[in-house]
């Protein structure tokens, strides 16, 4: 959406998930707000296109519980919120929350496993999920002939996967048919306090606004200089491969091999950091298909049709950040590497302390404070 209006009373920077989450948020909870949602053209966002699309709470953080607990709280929230951005912008959202699995090769990873989730089940008081052999994993999935060596997997009942591509293409038209001016395929260069407000440079030229949200993944580290000279955020680089289409028979995903709404068969796992090098790496990428022929070996009978890579914005300590800048509490920034699974938090959550609001308890000690910074 193009406009001649200059001045707003919020400027997103990012229309990514993360930033048009937050954007809905904001005008839902104001619908008088004047909000703009900046988005960089396609070959700069690549988070959210480099997406599997998995809502998943199960078997992480348990040395921040706080943390697990956030997401298992953005994931109840997500039927609702399906539901209304159905309504909103008329794009139906394919999801499932049927549960997640994790397939394990040997009983030395069983066991490993296991004895993990029981210790984050007693950090968080409930834990809706166990491990399970290999019986059970093939009632759950009957169609798929696992591989000799899958011996279970661990299971959650309250992980599932949506289509990230029509998740973020209804947010966006909900933004503007709720009034929000989307700026696409434009760059900040820059912000500037300026007046008690902020000026953002554009190449559209210079915005104004009284509140910032900088929501732009790996950018905000040069957008948020003007305040914190070194953001403690870095690329955490991870790339797919992605099978032709097969008969859907995956309802409940699978971690690292998960089968599309259309059929495909997404194989990704890896954790790499490589700085912003954006480039496919075979050997990584056949090491990721080597271990989904070991879950699967079926796969070995599909064609890899592409593959791609994608960078992650990873803050330092692997946590989210959700903090105003430090002398600037105008400013939000928003730096997750979990845009989907906390994009129902971060609408009906985190819209609030971008206003001024007192941070959601499991959100409180997720700032820039933990850094070392005055905020």
């Amino acid at each position: 959406m193009l406009t001649n209006r200059k001045e707003y009373d919020i400027i997103v920077a990012g229309g990514g998930i993360s930033g048009v989450a937050i954007a809905y948020g904001l005008i839902r909870k104001n619908s008088r707000l004047k909000i703009a949602v900046i988005d960089a053209p396609t070959e700069v966002n690549r988070a959210s296109r480099t997406n599997v699309g998995l809502v998943w709470c199960q078997s992480k953080f348990l040395d921040k519980p706080h943390y697990a607990k956030w997401g298992f709280i953005s994931r109840r929230l997500f039927p609702e919120l399906i539901q209304e951005l159905t309504e909103v912008s008329g794009i139906k959202v394919p999801a499932y929350f049927e549960g997640g699995l994790i397939p394990v090769l040997s009983e030395a990873e069983y066991n490993q496993k296991g004895d993990y989730i029981e210790k984050l089940r007693a950090a968080l008081g409930e834990y809706r999920g166990n491990m399970i052999d290999r019986a059970e994993l093939e009632r759950k999935l009957p169609k798929i002939p696992f591989g000799p060596e899958v011996c279970g997997a661990a299971w959650c009942e309250e992980d599932g996967f949506l289509n990230p591509l029509a998740l973020l293409r209804a947010y966006r038209v909900a933004l503007m048919n709720s009034g929000v001016d989307f700026l696409n395929d434009t760059v900040v260069y820059s912000v500037e306090p300026k007046n008690n407000a902020y000026s953002v440079h554009t190449q559209i030229g210079e915005l104004s606004c009284e509140r910032l949200v900088l929501a732009c993944g790996l950018a905000n580290k040069r957008l948020a200089q003007f305040a914190v000279n070194d953001l403690p955020i870095f690329a955490d680089k991870g790339q797919v491969l992605l099978t032709e289409r097969m008969p859907f028979v995956m309802p409940i995903p699978v971690l690292g091999c998960t089968q599309t709404v259309a059929g495909t068969v997404i194989i990704g796992f890896k954790h790499e950091t490589r700085g912003h090098d954006a480039t496919v790496i075979p050997h990584s990428v056949a090491q990721e298909g080597a271990w989904a022929l070991r879950v699967w070996p079926e796969l070995g009978k599909k064609r890899i049709i592409r593959t791609w890579p994608g960078l992650r914005v990873m803050p330092n300590d692997k946590v989210a950040i959700y903090s105003h800048l430090p002398g600037h509490e105008n400013v939000t920034l928003i730096n997750t590497h979990s845009a989907v699974t906390m994009a129902a938090a971060h609408t009906r959550l985190v819209a609030g302390f971008v206003l001024g609001e007192e941070a959601h308890e499991c959100a409180k000690d997720m700032t820039l404070k933990r850094f070392g910074f005055a905020v």
